[in-house]
């Protein structure tokens, strides 16, 4: 039987709730459901299940920061993926959204209805798909002195379902994090104050309990002297930020948790040349 997934629609304004709820069930696989406000939706969440809210701010009897609120402090309800959109990106609603931990926010007024569609599906998508990628959150250090850069990357890598994101302000503030804590993955800069992102990745590689973890170094506009010095220290991920956008670092990164979950079996035949090569290689030993 063919999976659809059920989306509420919250808005007090008949035009903006139409448009969404058009757009959204053009989707074989979506079905939309809307609700005229704050304490509407409330409601009809209670009564029904959804695979996700879509929800306004400024509606009467219940805002969309209300709403989510109310389904925070229900057990049941806390785990429904939820979306907030603003209609101008007004500060102080960026700044509430961030407040109450809501990690997935749109704004309209630069996201054509379309793109908010798009976004909205692969968030379904994230929430729901399976593997063992998706039954684990995911704990990532961002280590970098520029806030604006920080909170960019943050706020974009914290829309994940499954990732949990911690911050850093420099080198040494990141290296006192990672000693005290369990990071799967580490997102630094490289110039800052204090500690370098080199220095960084070569004091982490240091420590046995954590020389495991995956670094990924980001470089602004990839200077070939950074380039150089990530290959002489054997570097694995390194990022040019001119080169990418926001979501193709964000996929990146998903890749390397990914691939650092994955089991490999190797098999070869003892009497397959590559046997020999691969003991020689990996015991030192050469065999003949």
């Amino acid at each position: 039987m063919e999976t659809k997934y059920k989306i509420l629609v919250v808005e007090d304004d008949p035009l903006i709730r139409e448009v969404y709820s058009g757009i959204l069930s053009l989707d074989q696989h979506i079905e939309v459901y809307t609700a005229v406000d704050g304490l509407d939706g409330l409601n009809k969440i209670k009564e029904n299940n959804y695979d996700l809210i879509f929800s306004g701010i400024q509606m009467p009897n219940k805002t969309g920061f209300e709403l989510y609120q109310e389904l925070q402090n229900d057990t049941k309800l806390s785990n429904v993926p939820f979306v907030i959109f603003s209609h101008l990106g007004r500060v102080e609603d960026i700044q509430k959204a961030r407040e109450l931990g809501i990690k997935n926010l749109i704004i309209r007024g630069t996201t054509t209805p379309d793109e908010v569609a798009t976004q909205i599906k692969d968030i379904i998508n994230r929430y729901n798909s399976l593997g063992n990628f998706h039954s684990k959150q995911y704990r990532i250090l961002i280590v970098e002195d520029d806030p604006e850069v920080r909170s960019v990357y943050s706020d974009r890598l914290g829309m994940e379902s499954k990732i949990i994101v911690e911050e850093a302000v420099d080198g040494l503030d990141g290296i006192n994090k990672i000693k005290e804590n369990n990071y799967d993955l580490i997102f630094s800069g490289i110039q800052m104050p204090n500690k370098t992102g080199f220095e960084l990745y070569q004091e982490i590689k240091q420590l046995p309990d954590k020389k495991h973890i995956p670094i990924v170094l980001f470089s602004h506009f990839g200077r070939l002297e950074d380039i150089a010095k990530s290959k002489e220290l054997g570097v694995k991920y390194f990022i040019i930020r001119v080169n990418n956008t926001l979501n193709d670092i964000c996929d990146q990164i998903l890749d390397i948790l990914k691939a650092k979950d994955k089991t490999y079996r190797l098999n070869i035949k003892k009497d397959s040349p590559d046997y020999s090569k691969f003991i020689e290689a990996f015991m030192g030993v050469a065999i003949f």
